[in-house]
């Protein structure tokens, strides 16, 4: 492919990289992984014994993972309690992890643990890093961002260094990458999650990070089958409907997903989204309970022998249309061997066992789907050993050298899509900057280490932040001091958030962006819009004198932002979706000194 030939071609031709990536040639980001579905065609003597010896009941009970928040729980706590008494009762084989902090995460695995007869499979959500629920765990820049480097031996980096952190703290599986093509500028859901538009550029930076992630000894999942980019409904609010003919698919949405399954992806998660041209036109019948999208295309056409997932079974793409009992029936006659996060486990559990019961579904179905989940903890040792260390936390997670690969990361793939006049950087600038934040969080924190860094570096500036909670008065001021202002930074904080079904700015907000710019136009005062978000932001303004996308609003993305405006760094990052009417793919690096 046309990138991973100039990577290369860079590669030899001299191009420094980082010491800290030296280590790992780009080569290696396309190599198979030792974790391929090959595993489960291989004898497992504990595996296959437990198999055996195993009740119906505790069968059914492995292909069940339920949610737990990772803050500390005393032994009474009401989701604490119902997860213990679900674990001691074999009704489940897994647990998914949310928000919590290091050390907590991990005595809540090893509590879980000493509950389970059979060893738990640990996993969580950890697209841009562990810290994407872990708190003080390291932060790396989204999907598009690493996109934008056109490196793939960054997306390898960053898949290695988020399994060595979630690893030490007894996590298994990560719920990455997406490998969703960002088609649609308005998903409310994906956006800056994938990698980009094109199937060429996703496919290789999700191939490298699922190579990094598995080399590392945990399992990567390629999301959400059999595409979630070209929509403009969040599947957590609702039910996409995709209306494509299956040649569009295997034209386009699928070829990142067969590139990962031929690489050796070990699991896959299908989306809830409704193809109703491949399912007998039906609109209310999601992927994730689809035989045809599940086994016929993942399974058979595909070739897919890894461990198939569903998406959150809470979520409202499957929820509104199917009880959980008759779900978690359907989710595993399609194909899935794991049922993520049932709306009540007790129920699906009861439904499933049933159906088992009365030949619904086989037996010998059941014992597929459990083998592989059993191969897998053999596979991490956990029939030897299945506690973490608390000891070596300290010792890989959050240290500096991940921290360091971060940063490189985030500078690289700073984009300067817009530089009229040559306006940056702004070097030695000793005029007034007004740093204005617009977000759609109410936290005092957002924004604040992007401001704390322009103030290191240039001596007159002041901030405002406008939020969901500002009133006209907030508005007001903000634009009196901007008109004063000699140069003005507008820092966006928006971006795709789950359960929001939109992203974007919200009315008052863009109201005042719209007439911030043309009260600076016409008063000669520059402006920088920085979008630390989605990149499709600028679709709905007049062009900036500057326009940068940092796709992130982490700390190192932040950071390298800052250093850009400076002059310490040169954007070299490339866009890697197209902005309709605006910049092409590709665009990048315009009008620098």
């Amino acid at each position: 492919m046309r990138y991973v030939f100039t990577l290369l071609l860079a590669f030899v031709s001299g191009v420094p990289f980082s010491s800290l990536l030296l280590a790992q040639p780009i080569a290696d980001a396309f190599s198979k992984p030792p974790l391929t579905p090959e595993i489960f065609a291989q004898r497992w003597q504990w595996a296959d014994s437990v198999l055996s010896a195993m009740t119906l009941e505790e069968k059914v009970g492995q292909v069940f993972c339920v949610q737990s928040y990772t803050r500390y729980k005393s032994d009474d706590e009401e989701v604490f309690v119902k997860n213990s008494e679900l674990i001691r009762q074999g009704k489940v084989g897994g647990v998914m992890f949310s928000r919590g902090d290091v050390y907590e995460a991990a005595m809540l695995a090893n509590r879980y643990q000493r509950l389970a007869k059979f060893p738990l499979l640990i996993s969580a959500d950890m697209e841009w890093g562990v810290s994407m629920r872990i708190d003080r765990t390291t932060e790396f820049p989204c999907a598009m961002a690493i996109a934008a480097t056109r490196n793939p031996n960054y997306a390898f980096k960053v898949g290695e260094l988020i399994a060595k952190e979630a690893r030490a703290l007894g996590i298994h599986q990560n719920y990455a990458p997406a490998v969703d093509l960002n088609n649609n500028p308005y998903n409310p859901i994906i956006n800056t999650r994938a990698f980009s538009e094109d199937v060429s550029l996703t496919a290789t930076m999700a191939s490298a990070f699922i190579n990094g992630t598995q080399k590392a000894g945990m399992i990567a999942t390629a999301k959400h089958f059999p595409g979630h980019g070209d929509t403009d409904i969040d599947s957590h609010k609702d039910l996409p409907v995709l209306n494509f003919e299956k040649t569009r698919l295997q034209n386009v949405e699928l070829k990142p997903f067969k590139y990962a399954v031929d690489g050796g992806v070990m699991s896959v998660m299908v989306g809830h989204l409704a193809l109703p041209k491949l399912n007998n036109n039906s609109y209310i019948l999601p992927a994730s309970l689809s035989p045809t999208i599940t086994t016929d295309i993942l399974k058979s056409e595909l070739g897919f022998k890894g461990l198939t997932v569903t998406d959150g079974m809470g979520m409202r793409g499957v929820k509104k249309n199917f009880p959980a009992g008759e779900a978690a029936v359907k989710a595993f006659l399609a194909g899935n061997d794991v049922i993520l996060l049932s709306p009540d486990s007790d129920i699906a559990y009861n439904a499933l066992l049933e159906a088992v019961r009365n030949g619904t579904i086989s037996e010998a179905r059941l014992n597929e789907s459990v083998r592989k989940l059993l191969v897998l903890k053999e596979w991490f040792g956990l029939h030897r050993n299945r506690f973490t260390s608390l000891d070596s936390i300290s010792a890989v997670v959050g240290i500096k050298a991940h921290k360091a690969v971060a940063q490189e990361i985030a500078d690289k793939s700073i984009t300067l899509l817009s530089n009229k006049n040559g306006l940056l950087p702004l070097g030695e600038y000793q005029g007034k900057i007004v740093n204005i934040s617009l977000q759609n969080s109410a936290s005092c924190e957002v924004g604040k280490i992007f401001h704390e860094e322009l103030q290191t570096r240039f001596s007159n500036t002041i901030r405002y932040q406008l939020g969901a909670q500002s009133n006209k008065m907030n508005y007001d001021l903000a634009l009196f001091s901007a008109e004063r202002a000699d140069v003005v930074v507008v820092s966006s904080y928006a971006d795709t958030r789950a359960w929001q079904g939109k992203f974007g700015l919200d009315k008052e907000q863009d109201k005042f962006l719209k007439k911030l710019i043309d009260r600076l136009n016409k008063k000669g005062i520059p402006l920088v819009l920085v979008s630390f978000g989605t990149p499709y932001l600028i679709m709905s303004y007049s062009e900036p004198d500057a326009y940068i996308c940092a796709y992130s609003a982490g700390t190192a993305s932040e950071t390298a932002v800052a250093k850009l405006l400076k002059g310490e760094i040169e954007p070299s990052g490339k866009l890697p979706v197209t902005i309709p009417n605006r910049y092409k793919f590709g665009d990048g690096k315009i009008g620098w000194k």
